[in-house]
This record gives C-alpha cells, structure tokens and sequence, in this order.
C-alpha cells in the first residue's frame, strides 16, 4: 500500500485519466474515459490529469512503481509514486486547540495526560488519517520542522502563556500507534492541570486529550470491551519471550487463521504489572507480521515487569509469556 503524501501539486496536462483502484491503494485500470459504475464496492473511481497516467497506459512506466495516495495539497486522491517516506506539512502557522469534550475515535491525535505520573500517552488513530495509508511500512518521516506534531501545553484558552512541550517522534507514533513521553517533573509538579490547554500546528484537523490521575487501565483503557489475561497453560497463538528489553514474539498463525484478528491490522497488548491498575507500557504488532513469520523480534521503551500481565482484545488469540529476564 502507499505511504508517500503530497506536499506539492503534481504537474497536470490538459487530459483527464479514469482511475480505478483498491482498498490497499493499488491500482486496476486507467482510462481515459470513464469506467461506468462500479459493481465491486472495494473498487473506487477518481479524475486525475497527472500526466505519468499516459506514460502508464502506453507501457512506458511501470504500474508496480505507482498507487493512489492523498493530495494533502489538493484534499483529493491522486496517482504517485510509491515510497517508504512521509512527507508531513502544516496546513498553515497557527495552533489548533484540543478538544476535551471529544472521544478519541473521534480524533485524528488524541493525548492522555498522567498528571501524577509525570507521563502523556499520545494516540494516533490511524483509522481517521485518511492521508496516511499503510503507516507500517513508513521507514522516514520527511519534513523540514522535526517540532511538527509536537504538543503544547499552556495556560487554559491563552497559547502565548507556554508552560511546557510534550515532543512527539512521528516515526514511533505512526508505526505504533502510541507513544508513551515522560513529562519533566520540575515543571509539571507545580501545574495547576484544571487550568491548561493542549495546542499543536494543523497537520490534522481533530485533536483531543483527556486528564488522568495515574495510568490506570480502568480509566485508560475503557474502550476495550473484551479483556483477557494472558495464559500460559493452554495451547497459544502466540508466545512472547523478554530478554534484556528485547521482546521476542513466536506466531503459529498463518492465513488460514487471518479471521482471528477481526479485521484489524494489529494486535494491541497492555502490559501491567501484576494487575490491571499497575500499568507498564503497550505493544502493537502488525497483523502481517504475525501471519507472514515464525519470529519477531523489538526493542520495548519500558522495563518488562518481574510478574507480567498481558490484557489484550481478541476472541481467538491466545497468549502466553516466555523467558522474562
């Protein structure tokens, strides 16, 4: 799938080309007239004049070197290159504010800010980044200002009154899906956290947040409607061995099982340490890697704990904890 967004218009002739493609952005067909009406509802049609669309119908560049990918510049689908880097740009200089009033799915950047634990965990929520496809695969993040999704908190409704930056790295947070950022105590100790403001540049358009106490899994987690434990005692999907902050995962599925993962393109789990309210750091797994490997092997940002508990969402995985040194 596509994972280049446009920053800069492409360069048009006077044609129009008829493009049909795919949920996964690869392409079907191109005419130069209009295909009609599609009978498959995983196929979808868009106008383009990008002249590279001749050079496809006449053989002259190959298809397997382009698919369909959003036109930040243009608010519209368009034919590009495909790539491995993210071009991210800001809309324009002013700050957007976050909503506190606004559900996380809602959201295209949603923050939970710990106050007691000195801790923020921003979310990005893939689903609603409709310029973004296939994060996964994104190896670069390409943009001239490093600060672009970076977080400010202020004094409440005035974005001049800065009390401190919550930095965001868009390669951790677009290939993960969250980040976990430990605020610096000497500042937000003294934060009155009912009188604050989160604002960041326009890259997106819909940013929320949310005050918590602690990390607490009750209250960070609520979303999830089925919890399970990891257990170690039946037959497993999946087994997860830690060593030394290096956290191994060993699948037995394979395609014909692709239906355990419902339609999602990761599997999520929560690391606790113990219990449930004694939250450590999360994981997320490609649903890919999972099918297409035996063995996975990453480096976690946290301290695996000494009696790990694993709360994760599924109906058919079943997990289970290896070496933990």
């Amino acid at each position: 799938m596509v994972t280049k967004t446009l920053t800069e218009p492409q360069q048009n002739d006077s044609r129009t080309y008829y493009i049909v493609f795919d949920t996964n952005g690869n392409i079907r067909k191109i005419n130069s007239s209009p295909v009609g009406k599609l009978a498959d509802t995983t196929l979808t049609q868009i106008e383009s004049n990008n002249p590279v669309c001749k050079k496809l119908i006449k053989g002259q560049a190959s298809i397997k070197k382009y698919g369909i990918i959003w036109d930040l510049v243009n608010d519209k689908w368009n034919i590009g290159k495909r790539s491995t880097r993210l071009i991210l740009e800001s809309s324009d200089n002013k700050l957007l504010p976050f909503k506190n009033d606004i559900e996380r799915k809602d959201t295209e950047l949603f923050v939970d800010i710990h106050y007691n634990d000195n801790a923020a965990v921003v979310h990005a929520n893939k689903g609603n980044i409709q310029s973004i496809k296939n994060l996964s695969d994104i190896q670069e993040i390409s943009t001239k200002k490093t600060e672009l999704l970076d977080i400010y908190v202020t004094k409440k409704n005035d974005p001049d009154y800065l009390i401190t930056v919550i930095n965001i790295d868009p390669l951790t947070l677009f290939k993960e899906g969250s980040q976990t950022i430990e605020l610096d105590k000497t500042i937000t100790e003294h934060v009155d956290w009912n009188n604050i403001s989160l604002y960041a540049k326009p890259v997106f358009e819909n940013y929320g947040y949310k005050l918590l106490s602690t990390k607490s899994i009750s209250k960070a987690t609520e979303s999830y409607k089925i919890l399970k434990q990891a257990n170690a005692d039946n037959k497993t999907s999946i087994n997860i061995n830690v060593v030394d902050n290096q956290l191994t995962i060993e699948s037995e599925l394979n395609k014909d099982l692709l239906y355990f993962f419902e339609g999602k393109s990761s599997l999520k789990f929560i690391v606790c340490d113990d219990q449930p309210d004694n939250f450590v750091g999360a994981v997320s797994v490609p649903t890919k890697l999972l099918i297409d490997e035996d063995k996975i092997t990453t480096t976690i940002d946290f301290k695996w704990p000494k009696k790990p508990l694993l709360l994760y969402k599924s109906n058919y995985i079943t997990l289970s904890i290896g070496e933990n040194k």
